[in-house]
């Protein structure tokens, strides 16, 4: 990820993990098993940028910094 201010990082890294909730309510509906690994792969990097930065998806569905 290129450096970016810290407010413009933690505001990516907010709606990057929105976008995570959003695609794990997707992929409860009756979708195809394409559709449902390409949300998959579009969760799994966008978890990998939120990673990448220091923070982490806690077990409670939280966002939290390492």
């Amino acid at each position: 990820m290129s450096t970016l201010a810290d407010k413009t990082d933690k505001e990516f890294i907010i709606s990057a993990f929105k976008a995570i909730q959003q695609l794990d309510k997707a992929g409860l509906g009756g979708i195809t098993k394409e559709d449902d690994a390409d949300i998959r792969t579009a969760r799994n990097r966008l978890l990998a940028v939120i990673e990448t930065n220091g923070y982490k998806i806690s077990d409670k569905n939280t966002l939290i910094k390492e």
